[in-house]
């Protein structure tokens, strides 16, 4: 029942309509305008603008999510990012709307190699999670991405903790390509690695030299791993994913 409901899913996201042109001129914002129609949200670049909506997301009340809010500053320091990162080459800036036009969430493109490959950045509003908004943005912006964009990989890293997250990007094809570790730098954390309503999360935290970090998945999808996802899915089968992801460095791991 399940392997139907993604195929019909898949077959409304083709069928959305799809508007794009061609890069602009040099000087110009470095993201093409363009824009991505799905059955529920719309992806296209991010304006100025978008910021004052952005900055109106309400904090994640869960410390597990905290350290994925947009970060805590002024508004004229959004606006020196955005005026900043517009204009670099190796970025692009996109937004995600609802059905009621609302800026839900943000998608971006960074360590851009030629066609080759990009990393993916993908944010959603507190308010606005846990609706598959992010699966169906992701889902229409990987068709753009391999398609009109030409590349051929996406790489992101994502952190074990956020396993909602794994779980989209598994959902989506992508794959495991390795490992590492960060410092815990954020207090949602830190609140997480204490809490003994987290000790299933515990596993992924060690400490280094006094210090707290957090385990990090590197994965990875290509245009022929995309295309295969989606006909399987078209077929009406659920498409198999590889083994869940495991942390393999237990030797400093932080015990509960």
């Amino acid at each position: 029942m399940r392997g139907k409901k993604l195929s019909s899913w898949f077959s409304k996201l083709a069928q959305v309509g799809r508007k794009a042109v061609s890069p602009p001129a040099e000087g110009a914002d470095a993201t093409p305008p363009m824009e991505l129609h799905g059955p529920r949200v719309t992806v296209r670049p991010m304006r100025r603008s978008d910021l004052e909506a952005m900055m109106r997301w309400q904090p994640a009340t869960d410390p597990l999510y905290q350290p994925f809010d947009l970060p805590k500053r002024s508004r004229a320091e959004h606006m020196q990012w955005f005026d900043w990162r517009r204009r670099d080459t190796s970025r692009r800036l996109y937004v995600i709307e609802n059905e009621e036009q609302q800026v839900i969430g943000s998608l971006t493109l960074r360590e851009i190699v030629g066609r080759r490959t990009a990393r993916l950045g993908i944010t959603i509003g507190a308010d606005f999670v846990s609706r598959g908004y992010g699966t169906e943005a992701l889902h229409l912006f990987l068709d753009y991405f391999f398609g009109e964009m030409g590349f051929a990989r996406m790489v992101l890293d994502v952190a074990a903790t956020n396993q909602r997250a794994v779980r989209t990007y598994r959902a989506l094809g992508f794959r495991p390509t390795g490992q590492h570790y960060r410092v815990a730098d954020h207090a949602g954390y830190h609140v997480v690695h204490r809490d003994p309503r987290y000790r299933h999360l515990h596993r992924f935290f060690r400490k280094k030299g006094g210090t707290l970090q957090v385990l990090f998945y590197d994965m990875a999808l290509t245009r022929e791993q995309w295309q295969a996802h989606k006909a399987q899915a078209g077929k009406g089968r659920q498409p198999k994913h590889p083994a869940a992801v495991k942390a393999t460095d237990r030797s400093e791991t932080v015990q509960a």
